[in-house]
């Protein structure tokens, strides 16, 4: 039988994954095994702790980042999170914050093949601000991923507008009208295989618009891809910037040469955290 999130359900020895080059001064990227009765099995992330975390007792921002369509932690040292956050906090362009970075599988975050979209919601983003000591609430918290993370992350914000001060997306997967033949969404059966159109449209952010509208939500994105990315991207990343701007909502765009690969994402890395950071109040009021 699977229960809560008590610290009981929170399996022993989490091994610290082998992220950064590491110095006895290093933050902590964590790898932690969670059991979540949402989705009826063990569920694997990492967590970056600013350094001082652990003796602090302080409160900190977090950010939620997503990770692509079935990329796992053991994959995650290709993205470089801990080493922009920490060159990030040591400049000055970030606070000291905590960074969730859960596995997604290729739900792409929604509740289709698994639940994915309310574990995150309803019970990691708790969870993470309880066990992890963050501010919580939209002055507390931004969301972020990449590719199919980033589609996750933009509709989480969508849907919860007074849960995320700011969406960061870097090669967002937000194809409209649908995905190109190349694209996982086609193949990872989060909307059907073959892929249901339909569903893909119902779930979209352009379908999501006026909801937004009618609760007042305001929502600064960061938007970041590869000039050259095989998927179409790039495009795709100006029209969300020119929809998002035309709603009277923040919205920055930055292009860099590469296609959909991690040596784009870690060339924006740094750039998507200051800008997260800058529209969370690190005092949480």
């Amino acid at each position: 039988m699977r229960h809560g999130w008590g610290a009981g359900r929170w399996l022993a020895g989490m091994a610290l994954l082998l992220l950064a080059a590491g110095t006895a001064r290093a933050t902590e990227l964590r790898r932690v095994t969670l059991d979540s009765a949402v989705l009826g099995r063990a569920w694997e992330m990492a967590v970056y702790l600013p350094q001082g975390h652990e003796t602090s007792g302080r409160r900190y921002p977090l950010l939620l980042f997503m990770p692509g369509d079935g990329v796992t932690v053991a994959e995650l040292s290709a993205l470089g999170i801990d080493a922009a956050a920490n060159a990030a906090i040591a400049a000055g362009k970030m606070p000291p914050a905590v960074i969730v970075v859960p596995e997604i599988g290729r739900s792409w975050g929604v509740d289709r093949s698994e639940r994915m979209q309310t574990a995150l919601a309803e019970e990691l983003l708790p969870e993470a601000n309880r066990r992890w000591r963050g501010l919580g609430g939209r002055r507390g918290q931004a969301v972020g991923g990449i590719s199919a993370g980033g589609y996750a992350a933009l509709r989480l914000a969508m849907l919860h507008p007074d849960r995320f001060g700011a969406a960061v997306l870097l090669s967002p997967a937000v194809y409209v009208p649908q995905p190109p033949e190349g694209s996982g969404a086609r193949r990872s059966g989060a909307f059907g295989l073959p892929l249901d159109p339909q569903a893909w449209t119902a779930l979209n952010y352009p379908a999501l618009l006026p909801g937004l509208r009618a609760r007042r939500g305001v929502l600064p994105v960061f938007i970041g891809a590869g000039y050259s990315d095989h998927l179409g991207i790039a495009a795709q990343a100006v029209l969300l910037r020119d929809t998002w701007r035309a709603e009277g909502m923040p919205a920055e765009l930055v292009l860099v040469s590469g296609g959909h690969e991690p040596a784009v994402w870690r060339k924006l890395m740094p750039q998507a955290l200051a800008y997260a950071f800058r529209h969370i109040d690190p005092s949480g009021r």
